[in-house]
């Protein structure tokens, strides 16, 4: 802002601790500082005023996980993670967190960390706000050096993640081992889930929802894969409580992302089972693809499920198809179909499979296709006639429901 004031010229080489008094002194409130991952970093000695929430942080080291979780939920984090001015932050007395006014710290669209100023002796103002934005300035530099340790520690830990999915060591203790040696916590029972969109920063759009839940990840290209894991230990309801940590996160972030993706471009996102030793983590890993490619070639058959337990016969076809290629099988009660089509402009085979998707149900077919009933009553007997089959028959009819989606694995881009 033009015509304001240097609040910081004479502490160009202040250290991040004077840094924090020097702020505190201009606000007259106490100050804390911390890095992107919310450990403490310096606090001013201004004041003797604290609430609870800073005396922990203090204590801790680090800012409180139900301070974190609140600030969340009310999207606080949000805010500081997508501008660059101040947020005021009403109090909440239930997490011990009094008025606070909050910047994030950022190098272009990194944040390296955070200043608070506790609002406790005095109104911080709109006024006020130049100096924090100020201190934010001088603060990059002495949160850079801190940076480059972290994302340093960071790579290291995005490389074991990738060995991991990849199979690459050979027992639990290996891998507990180097997961210690890296100081990373890796949850008792997991699951992969991958998103993928093309055209879109992925780990910079799902930032504060990868932090908030604190996920280890990976960027490959256009998808970025996900351990997703329960912080606890339990014995019963693993597989359940998975399921509703990675489906909620699904619900906050698919949204977030198809605002994001280019236009025409679609949002995908699959996920595997969950495991409890990380020797099969390649495995949840492949099932979180296969459900992908699924979900690429029947987008409509499998809208709104995204597990590879969910995906019913869908999980066999990949399978299914390879083996009739290898065995050389052509089915020609479908052909006479598609060619009954072709000679007469009909639309016997949509039919078929419309009655086949609605489980033999003939109103429902018929709505679907927009016919009377007596019509469809009638194609459906043609059909029968063409193809020598029995529509009644459950085996036949579970074979050609199969053999219909196979034939449209030969229409993958």
């Amino acid at each position: 802002m033009s015509g304001e004031p240097n609040y910081f010229q004479q502490y160009q080489h202040a250290d991040i601790e004077e840094l924090a008094d020097v702020i505190g002194e201009l606000l007259q409130n106490p100050i804390t500082v911390e890095d992107a991952d919310h450990k403490l970093i310096a606090y001013s000695s201004h004041g003797d005023s604290t609430d609870q929430a800073r005396w922990s942080t203090i204590m801790g080291r680090r800012v409180p996980e139900k301070v974190l979780t609140r600030l969340w939920k009310d999207g606080v984090f949000q805010e500081l993670l997508t501008q660059d001015d101040p947020v005021h932050i009403p109090a909440k007395d239930e997490v011990g967190l009094g008025k606070r006014v909050a910047i994030a710290i950022r190098r272009g669209n990194d944040v390296l960390g955070y200043i608070w100023a506790q609002e406790v002796n005095r109104p911080i103002t709109r006024e006020d706000d130049e100096i924090l934005r100020q201190a934010a300035r001088v603060a990059v530099s002495r949160l850079m050096q801190r940076q480059g340790k972290r994302k340093a520690e960071e790579q290291r830990r995005k490389e074991f993640l990738w060995e991991l999915l990849l199979g690459n060591h050979k027992s639990e203790s290996a891998i507990r081992q180097k997961a210690d040696s890296l100081q990373m916590q890796l949850p008792p029972a997991y699951l992969i889930c991958v998103i993928e969109a093309a055209g879109a920063r992925l780990d910079q759009y799902l930032y504060p929802l990868l932090m908030r839940d604190k996920l280890l990840w990976v960027v490959d290209g256009s998808q970025i894969i996900l351990l997703i894991g329960l912080g606890e230990d339990r014995k019963k309801d693993v597989r359940e409580m998975l399921i509703r940590k990675v489906e909620q996160f699904l619900a906050d972030s698919l949204g977030k992302l198809e605002a994001h993706v280019t236009e025409g471009r679609q949002v995908i996102a699959g996920y595997g089972l969950g495991y409890r030793t990380y020797l099969e983590i390649g495995k949840s890993y492949r099932e979180a693809l296969h459900a992908l490619k699924i979900k690429k070639l029947f987008p409509k058959e499998n809208e709104g499920i995204y597990g590879y337990h969910e995906l019913g016969i869908y999980r066999y076809l990949l399978q299914l198809k390879q083996w009739e290629a290898e065995q050389g099988y052509h089915n020609e009660r479908l052909e006479k179909l598609r060619q009954y089509d072709r000679d007469n402009q009909t639309a016997m085979l949509e039919t078929l499979e419309t009655f086949l998707d609605a489980a033999g149900k003939v109103n429902v077919t018929a709505q679907r296709l927009h016919i009377h009933i007596n019509t469809l009553s009638y194609r459906l007997r043609r059909i029968e006639e063409i193809m020598r089959v029995d529509l009644e028959n459950m085996n036949q009819r579970a074979a050609l429901y199969l053999e219909l989606k196979m034939a449209k694995l030969d229409q993958e881009p």
